[in-house]
């Protein structure tokens, strides 16, 4: 499956809020050659037009450098614009049947924030699964944060890549990946930085060195 050839380590997501002004091509660019190995498109303000137009845009970009393009929450602009996937929270389509839709050789994403939404994530066959909101988060501000615990414990149950997500920085990830997350999923440290692509390599050198310095010799 596609999902298995992925870089979890750092997973962008390119939220249009956040672009302001900026370009989301030029954006998305600077992510993935500062070391994203996997980019979403989050769009809360656009209607489902410039939503589409924006997501063939971007595809262009990430089918050039060769990693997988996720749509956030809108499985029809996914399908549409021939995204690798969508990621889905609790609220949203049902897993099991965005997973019929999707078939097999699309992504799904779930967000898990506990283990009730764990055990109903897992009706969706999910590749992957965004766990948190680790600290509290500027984009997602109507959640509350569960800490690292949450990770520890879904580490035990499950070997589908979890992907740290909420408040995520340089600073403070070390914690999340020492808890058993495979990556982190960042936006706002991401795309409020003047420099996109100096703030990724930070990211993916930092998670490295986690990840070696837990490497038994």
């Amino acid at each position: 499956m596609f999902s298995q050839n992925i870089d979890w380590s750092f997973y962008a997501i390119l939220d249009k809020e956040y672009a302001k002004e900026r370009s989301l091509t030029r954006l998305a660019e600077e992510a993935i050659q500062g070391g994203a190995g996997i980019l979403q498109l989050r769009n809360k303000l656009s209607a489902s037009d410039e939503f589409y137009s924006d997501a063939l845009k971007i595809k262009e970009v990430t089918r050039h450098f060769r990693i997988p393009l996720i749509i956030n929450d809108r499985l029809d602009i996914a399908l549409a614009a021939k995204a690798d996937g969508v990621h889905l929270g609790q609220d949203d389509l049902p897993f099991a049947e965005a997973r019929k839709l999707l078939g097999d050789q699309m992504i799904l994403g779930a967000s898990v924030h506990n283990h009730e939404e764990f055990e109903i994530a897992l009706t969706g066959n999910p590749d992957y699964l965004g766990v948190g909101m680790i600290y509290p988060s500027l984009s997602k501000t109507e959640l509350q944060s569960t800490g690292i615990k949450i990770v520890e414990q879904l580490r035990r149950k499950t070997i589908l890549p979890l992907i740290a997500i909420g408040g995520i920085t340089v600073e403070n990830l070390e914690p999340a990946i020492r808890a058993g997350a495979d990556g982190v999923a960042v936006i706002s440290d991401l795309f409020t930085r003047q420099d996109v692509y100096g703030r990724a390599k930070e990211f993916v050198k930092k998670v490295k060195q986690v990840k070696d310095s837990l490497v038994v010799v």
